[in-house]
């Protein structure tokens, strides 16, 4: 017992200096700010490629008994929290709360951040074009399910464009208020989260009515309501709704992942890792994607991504989402680039961002 007091005793220590440090900090980056302030105005209080620098800077000199991903999770919310003493940033994101983009959103952005439900993917996207965010957050893409169709279609009309990634491992939970499995007898949760653990729920649940809505966190209320009800969601929607779970993990792939996109106006600075994403479309003609795709091999471009999809209004036009490796200010994206628009009806640069793991 002695040893672990004096050991204790050292971390106390050890937090006392961490306090100090935080403190300065923030003094330094109030002093940032306001040298900012004098030479940008208040519109450039953001610096995201610095956070970037900084998180790189500290993975590469991390000796490694401390995580990396446990690194980046605490200076997030240092980043958050000195950032909230200039001007807190407002994120709005494909609600309501504890829906897995809030959950994305908070990842990214930290609890210091000041957080806008939108009720559809449009929304999202209008509260940032209005200035009313500075980012948004919108899911594009599950390993199970594939592309979220509305996001690409919302890409099509607006002017804002990507500016980083965020990769969510979901875990799926059943729960309810009693957390009871004989009493349920309905089951609320999005299309997609039901996709995912249709083999689970088929085998555990069989005969209980299943009943889409809008989001996990709309069916974690429902399900708060009525005691012969229960949600699938995640585990954030149980914690925020006062449920219990009932089973955990009940996804029928354990590798399941979501990945959501930061929508912005400004364009993300060049990384030691870089993905871009663009919209095109091509005439209805034979070879033609063919040789649209033709130009990213011989110049020797990884496709990581390519996605077909109806253009609306449009019968039988599609429009083609693709994701490749590298930034659009490299010469050979470049001039790839300009040859595909030549070769196009329609072509977008969606944005050039940070590339996850």
């Amino acid at each position: 017992m002695r040893k672990i007091v004096h050991l204790r005793e050292q971390i106390d220590k050890i937090d006392d200096q961490f306090l100090k440090l935080l403190t300065r900090r923030a003094e330094l980056a109030i002093q940032i700010g306001k040298e900012k302030s004098k030479e940008n105005g208040a519109n450039h209080f953001h610096v995201p490629h610095r956070e970037r620098e900084i998180m790189e800077r500290l993975q590469s000199a991390n000796p490694g008994t401390f995580p990396n991903a446990a690194l980046d999770a605490v200076f997030r919310e240092i980043f958050s929290a000195t950032l909230a003493l200039e001007k807190p940033l407002t994120i709005a994101y494909f609600g309501p709360e504890s829906t897995f983009t809030h959950q994305a959103a908070l990842k990214r952005f930290g609890h210091s951040a000041i957080y806008k439900p939108a009720y559809n993917i449009d929304g999202v996207f209008e509260e940032v074009e209005k200035g009313a965010a500075d980012y948004g957050v919108v899911p594009i893409e599950n390993s199970i399910e594939g592309v979220v169709n509305l996001t690409l279609d919302v890409f099509f009309d607006s002017p804002l464009i990507i500016n980083d990634e965020i990769k969510l491992g979901i875990s799926l939970y059943l729960m309810s208020r009693t957390g009871d499995l004989k009493t349920v007898q309905t089951i609320y949760s999005h299309p997609q989260p039901f996709a995912q653990c249709r083999t689970w729920l088929n085998r555990n649940c069989p005969g209980v009515e299943q009943v889409p809505v809008s989001s996990t966190a709309l069916a974690a209320r429902m399900a708060a309501k009525d005691e012969r009800s229960a949600a699938v969601a995640g585990l954030l929607a149980a914690e925020f709704y006062h449920l219990k779970v009932i089973a955990e993990k009940i996804e029928d792939q354990r590798e399941n992942h979501t990945r959501f996109l930061v929508i912005g106006k400004e364009k993300s600075k060049r990384a030691r890792r870089n993905k871009t994403s663009v919209l095109f479309s091509i005439k209805d003609e034979a070879g033609s994607l063919f040789k649209a795709l033709q130009l990213f091999a011989r110049n020797k471009i990884n496709l990581t991504k390519i996605q077909s999809r109806p253009l609306r209004n449009r019968p039988w036009e599609y429009l083609f989402y693709l994701d490749f490796d590298g930034h659009v200010e490299d010469r050979p994206i470049a001039k790839t680039l300009d040859h595909l628009a030549r070769q196009c009806l329609f072509l977008k640069v969606l944005g050039s961002y940070p590339r996850k793991p």
